[in-house]
């Protein structure tokens, strides 16, 4: 299992992140999406090891107007 977090610019309602959180759940090889309430700018993504996914992920943000990084990996 891997795990990526990434940091979102925008400030997200909670039904937008909930939206979100589906979203990328729907993208083979995502097991668990997790948004802290600490924090409302990360998301961790598990994942089964796959080489391309942090990349699927990104494209998947992005295509909706977002502007996310990996912070860790």
């Amino acid at each position: 299992m891997h795990s990526i977090t990434i940091y979102i610019d925008e400030s997200l309602t909670t039904r937008e992140i909930v939206r979100l959180k589906h979203e990328i759940l729907a993208i083979p090889h995502v097991t668990d999406v997790e948004h802290p309430r600490h924090d409302p700018h990360d998301l961790t993504i598990d994942y089964e090891a796959h080489s391309s996914l942090p990349g699927l992920v990104l494209e998947k943000l992005r295509s909706q107007g977002l502007h996310p990084d990996i912070t860790s990996a």
